[in-house]
């Protein structure tokens, strides 16, 4: 039996362009307790700890969308390709909902009630732009975008946002198969039992790199990111993360491209998600995995989308 997702989240984003401070202050709250109550929990498609999430092998197919931005036009035209899901379907965003597009409140708020309408299908992962209170990426101008639509009370709404992606999980993992993450993996630590940790005080440097870490195909190991934060990592590292973890391939976002693009002998795998301005490119990527097909990086690349 399949949903039709896309006719439901029509109507969702519909309601994120009308909503009212009031009710938009009550669900955020209402989704903030669910992330919270939601460690811990286990469903039919996955299993979430602290910060990873555990996807189960008996997902049919595995939808991963990168980032947004606040370009709705770039997830409406997503979602009506992908149209309908299974129950044993997932839909994985990679992060960064808002910042530099003026519907960054429509976006991420529109995901949210789909997340809400779909919690075994739908899974939102943390990007480097809902940051930790003291890592702020610039240019960050969801909440000039806030204001505009709440006026003075937009306070209020930026203030549960930020508390609602303190609880986001930062990765995902299915052995044998993907480490789906933002940014990249960390360059010295590759337990997943620590990366589950890296929400934590003492585990910061880890949540760091990753939701910042890029990668490269210019060094063996890793040096500091031009970004300011984070590391370039190199395929040595990719190399020994997907071995001691038993995956074909890490797939992530971060990184503007031209829909999709791959380091490191395809070990690495960056989707981007939206196009145009302030990128200026001309195609959108997302994926879309047959989990009992996938077995190799080959494969992995057969499940790459693009669109126009």
């Amino acid at each position: 039996m399949h949903i039709s997702i896309l006719e439901e989240y029509l109507k969702l984003q519909e309601k994120s362009f009308k909503i009212s401070f009031e009710e938009a202050y009550k669900i955020l709250n209402s989704f903030l307790e669910v992330l919270i109550n939601d460690r811990g929990k286990v469903s039919n498609n996955f299993r979430r700890s602290k910060g990873l999430i555990y996807l189960n092998e008996n997902i049919e197919t595995l939808y991963v969308i990168g980032d947004l931005h606040g370009d709705i036009e770039s997830l409406n035209l997503i979602l009506t390709k992908i149209k309908n899901i299974g129950k044993d379907d997932v839909i994985v965003f990679l992060g960064d909902y808002v910042d530099r597009g003026y519907l960054s409140f429509e976006t991420v708020f529109s995901i949210i009630l789909l997340k809400i309408r779909f919690p075994e299908n739908i899974i939102m992962l943390r990007g480097n732009h809902e940051p930790p209170i003291n890592l702020k990426p610039y240019p960050h101008d969801f909440p000039y975008f806030l204001r505009l639509k709440f006026h003075d009370k937009w306070k209020d709404i930026y203030e549960i946002f930020m508390s609602i992606f303190q609880e986001l999980p930062h990765a995902a993992y299915m052995r044998s198969k993907l480490f789906l993450v933002h940014g990249g993996i960390p360059v010295k630590e590759h337990s997943l039992e620590i990366i589950d940790k890296a929400s934590l005080e003492n585990y910061f440097s880890i949540l760091e790199e990753l939701l910042w870490n890029d990668p490269s195909d210019y060094v063996d190991y890793w040096v500091p990111s031009p970004r300011g934060a984070g590391m370039l990592f190199g395929i040595r590292v990719s190399r020994e993360f997907t071995r001691k973890n038993k995956v074909i391939a890490v797939i992530r976002s971060h990184e503007p491209c031209n829909g999709y693009k791959l380091n490191h002998g395809g070990l690495v795998i960056t989707i981007f998600s939206r196009k145009g301005p302030p990128y200026f490119n001309e195609k959108l990527g997302y994926g879309k995995f047959k989990i009992d097909k996938l077995n190799t990086i080959a494969d992995v690349v057969r499940g790459l989308e693009l669109l126009e």
